[in-house]
């Protein structure tokens, strides 16, 4: 594509790269710039910086954008576009149209804007160029490439270069001898005797089903229940209790003095002992009444009645809990909170998720320059270690002790800090451990 040239008139040129265009003086001022910088983007981008005041404000003009051979043309008022393509030339005008008339050519080599009021052409003045850039105006010339041309060659052949063939005799063909007519095929119908054969079926005797006899339901046997406990009531309750003998009683379990001789080696294994022999009305020997309870009772030492009946068993059994010592972060910002649950700190510390049904307790820190992530750190308490986690925040989790260097805790990891250790949240934030009574 060659140079766009212009000839000198009253209208404004603008020309970039694959891009031309006249507009007419009735444009405002800076409508030819801005052609000139949105001229990149084709006819329709052109077409929006015109009617940018309306459609009553449009100026004549005409667009040209050109991608290869092919042109889309715009155009509206006193102008014209000439158009030298494959098909030929031809003339483009918007004719008597409110806004303006669009189309697009293909194999187009050379197009000519001229606006009406142009003056005439004068052989003697040649065009100027006009690379990139606006000028003022009349005529504007666009060469896309040379135009094709379609070259007809014809041979010539003389006369007496060749005699004509003499044509070649063309034998007959013999007659093919005639085909006899095939005989008509006559359909022999062969009858074969089929005897009858007569099926006898043999009877099906009925075969009798008797029902399965259902048995009747069986009612459960009353079950008798044995008393519980140590009193069974019999039939026959003799008038007075029984009560055991005193050679039935080990002697180690003779009072002295109310007290009991726990040194012999005497026990008693059966309580037959205490209440004599099976009467013959017993059931099992083992049973005993409420009287012979009591007699029992009465025989036992002092300190036997004394035992508590109910709650924890006295004396070196009970266990005792252990305290777990109060833990408290002291924040350098004045606030003590108190490590009873997981504890969450940051500017705005939020719940990801909740173990156990454990809230953890939210402590928000100042943080003017940013430094503190929304959800800085976690501390919680498990046993008697302080376990101080980094929750992937932007700067990180810094330990130290004093005399020592600082260490940064590693995301997600856990850590133990301990008494004496200052762990640093950035802008200025730390805090400690401290342990109560």
């Amino acid at each position: 594509m060659s140079v766009p040239e212009y000839r000198v008139g009253s209208w404004t040129a603008v020309a970039r790269p694959g891009f031309v265009a006249l507009v007419g003086p009735q444009a405002a001022a800076g409508t030819a710039r801005s052609l000139w910088e949105s001229a990149e983007d084709g006819v329709v981008a052109s077409l929006g910086v015109l009617a940018h005041d309306g459609f009553v404000a449009l100026p004549p003009f005409a667009l040209v954008h050109v991608e290869g051979s092919r042109v889309h043309l715009a155009l509206r008022g006193s102008v014209t576009v000439h158009v030298e393509s494959g098909a030929g030339p031809r003339e483009v005008r918007s004719g008597d149209v409110g806004t303006w008339t669009e189309q697009v050519i293909d194999d187009v080599y050379a197009v000519r804007i001229v606006a009406d009021d142009a003056p005439e052409e004068d052989a003697d003045v040649p065009a100027l160029p006009l690379g990139d850039g606006v000028a003022t105006a009349g005529a504007l010339a666009l060469t896309l490439g040379a135009p094709r041309r379609t070259t007809i060659v014809t041979a010539q052949v003389p006369l007496d270069a060749a005699a004509p063939a003499e044509p070649r005799p063309v034998e007959p063909v013999p007659a093919a001898e005639p085909v006899p007519a095939a005989e008509p095929v006559v359909p022999v119908e062969v009858a074969l005797p089929v005897e009858p054969v007569a099926v006898e079926a043999e009877p099906v005797e009925p075969v009798a089903v008797e029902p399965e006899p259902v048995e009747p339901a069986v009612e459960p046997e009353p079950v008798e229940s044995e008393p519980v406990g140590l009193v069974a009531v019999d039939d026959e309750v003799p008038a007075e209790p029984v009560l055991p003998s005193e050679a039935a009683v080990p002697a180690s379990f003779a009072a002295r003095d109310g007290l009991v001789d726990l040194d012999t080696d005497d026990t008693i294994t059966d309580v037959r002992a205490l209440v004599g022999a099976v009467s013959a009305d017993d059931h099992d020997g083992l049973t005993i009444l409420s009287s012979d309870l009591a007699a029992i009772r009465d025989q036992l030492p002092a300190w036997a009645a004394q035992w508590p009946q109910d709650g924890p068993t006295p004396g070196p059994y009970d266990v005792p809990t252990p305290v777990v010592p109060q833990v408290m972060l002291a924040l350098s910002t004045g606030v003590d909170v108190p490590l009873d649950r997981t504890v969450l700190l940051g500017r705005a510390p939020q719940v990801a998720r909740v173990t156990n049904r454990e809230l953890p307790r939210l402590v928000a820190v100042p943080s003017p320059e940013q430094d503190i992530s929304r959800t800085h750190a976690e501390v919680r308490q498990e046993g008697e270690h302080v376990l101080v986690t980094d929750l992937h925040s932007t700067n990180g989790v810094h330990v130290s002790r004093q005399g020592e260097g600082a260490r940064r805790l590693h995301p997600g990891e856990p850590s133990a800090i301990f008494p004496g250790e200052v762990v640093d949240l950035g802008d200025g934030v730390t805090f400690t451990v401290q342990r109560g009574q």
